[in-house]
């Protein structure tokens, strides 16, 4: 079974397009969305976190790519 992260499923060595938002009340980012393009989900636990205050952001959003990059 793949790993589950904030609801949605993820592949393992898969790339995705993901939308993350901060929920981080004390960081200037806070209720802001990012899109991350071409997130590569690792064994299946991709993780995000916010450049200003390096806590992890909530994936809100995410769509497998397809085509999957070349990887060489």
């Amino acid at each position: 079974m793949s790993p589950t992260v904030d609801g949605f499923t993820f592949d393992p060595a898969t790339f995705y397009d993901i939308t993350v938002r901060d929920d981080n009340e004390s960081c200037t980012n806070f209720g802001q969305t990012f899109d991350a393009p071409c997130v590569y989900s690792n064994a299946g636990t991709p993780r995000i976190q916010c450049g200003r205050c390096g806590k992890p952001m909530t994936i809100i959003a995410a769509t497998r790519l397809d085509p999957q990059p070349e990887v060489s």
